[in-house]
């Protein structure tokens, strides 16, 4: 399985990798810093040996494939540089920790609501909930300058590898804790204020976008 360099050090931002299979324009390495897209947060996108990546997948057998935008010039067994798309990342790393810290308050205010779905990217996280009732803006107002008193607190940030699972991670800061294996940064002052706006997710459900004030 492929070693996961983005659990250990979601800062790092180049590694050196052997290449152990390729399919076209997808490669396998023996270790990544590259997130795949898995609940819910984007794949990284980045370069391995200058050549571009555009997406990065979990294979069915939970190995990481790097989807290159044409096919690669290195072959099996080569040695390379693998560098990943860092701006985009470290915005990722905190539109995701502030989904967390908004889905506590919200659910502060308005109650426990049951999670349906999510969409995270490096511009906002799209979180859908089922509600029967259209979510009112005066209490979304409330949770997000609860979100916003919270995050300036610059608190800490810890994650930690499930002792039986390693691959099955969680995710705590103060009070919050909740299980999530992606990337985050270490203190909430790195994410900055946030805003939240409401959307309509369909019959029976509602979304809630967190997206950051300065990017």
């Amino acid at each position: 399985m492929t070693k996961r360099l983005y659990s250990e050090d979601p800062y790092k931002q180049s590694f050196e990798a052997v290449v152990e299979k390729i399919e076209g324009n997808r490669v396998w390495l023996d270790q990544t810093c590259f997130y795949p897209e898995s609940g819910g947060q984007a794949g990284d996108t980045g370069s391995l040996n200058s050549q571009r990546v555009v997406d990065t997948q979990f294979d069915p057998e939970k190995n990481i494939v790097h989807i290159l935008e044409s096919t690669p010039t290195f072959k099996i067994g080569d040695k390379i540089e693998g560098r990943i798309d860092w701006e985009r990342r470290y915005r990722i790393m905190r539109v995701h920790a502030a989904s967390h810290i908004m889905e506590h308050f919200l659910f502060q205010v308005f109650g426990p609501l049951k999670l349906t779905g999510s969409h995270l990217n490096e511009k906002y996280d799209k979180s859908t909930y089922e509600s029967d009732e259209r979510l009112d803006p005066e209490k979304l107002a409330e949770v997000e300058k609860r979100a916003n008193e919270f995050i300036a607190q610059s608190l800490p940030i810890e994650t930690w590898p499930d002792e039986k699972r390693p691959h099955f991670r969680y995710w705590k800061c103060g009070p919050i804790q909740m299980p999530c294996g992606g990337t985050h940064p270490k203190n909430t002052s790195e994410i900055g204020p946030i805003k939240l706006k409401r959307e309509t997710g369909g019959r029976g459900r509602e979304k809630v976008v967190t997206s950051l004030l300065n990017s």
